[in-house]
């Protein structure tokens, strides 16, 4: 009777379990910013709607790095010019994610939040969320990622 029990117990304990970690991932997935708009297309709307705050993922090719200056050293800054002819800055926060060795002309994928600028947009949060609050960014150069 008491083994009995105790397989019931544990059975009622996994089912709970496996309803809360349901539950957690279905809030997350719910989280403003989880999906991610992948393509210039969605970058360029992004441009012209002057619209912020969304999770994008583009390819492009670097174009520009900009020298580290003495008030952000926390930050790797380079452009990138997608397909369409749009540029972004890239801002790649150091303190949380590793320093991409780039040179001109190599081809990047970023992940990132996509910033509407006069100029053609930024693109931050380029690592790992540490709060789980959105889908994760990173660059990819020459099949790596720098989350």
């Amino acid at each position: 009777m008491q083994a009995k029990r105790l397989k019931t117990r544990l059975y009622a304990s996994l089912i709970t379990g496996i309803s809360l970690l349901f539950f957690a991932w279905w809030v997350w997935q719910s989280v403003p910013g989880y999906s991610v708009e992948r393509g210039f297309a969605e970058v360029e709307n992004a441009y012209i709607n002057q619209q912020s705050g969304m999770m994008v993922e583009v390819a492009g090719r670097v174009v520009r790095i900009i020298s580290y200056d003495k008030e952000d050293l926390q930050h790797q800054k380079f452009y990138i010019r997608l397909v369409n002819g749009q540029t972004l800055l890239v801002a790649h926060d150091l303190t949380l994610a590793d320093k991409v060795p780039l040179s001109v002309s190599h081809e990047v994928i970023v992940r990132g939040e996509y910033s509407w600028t006069e100029p053609g947009g930024q693109i931050y949060r380029t690592h790992h969320d540490t709060n789980s609050a959105r889908r994760h960014g990173w660059i990819e150069h020459q099949d790596k990622k720098y989350d």
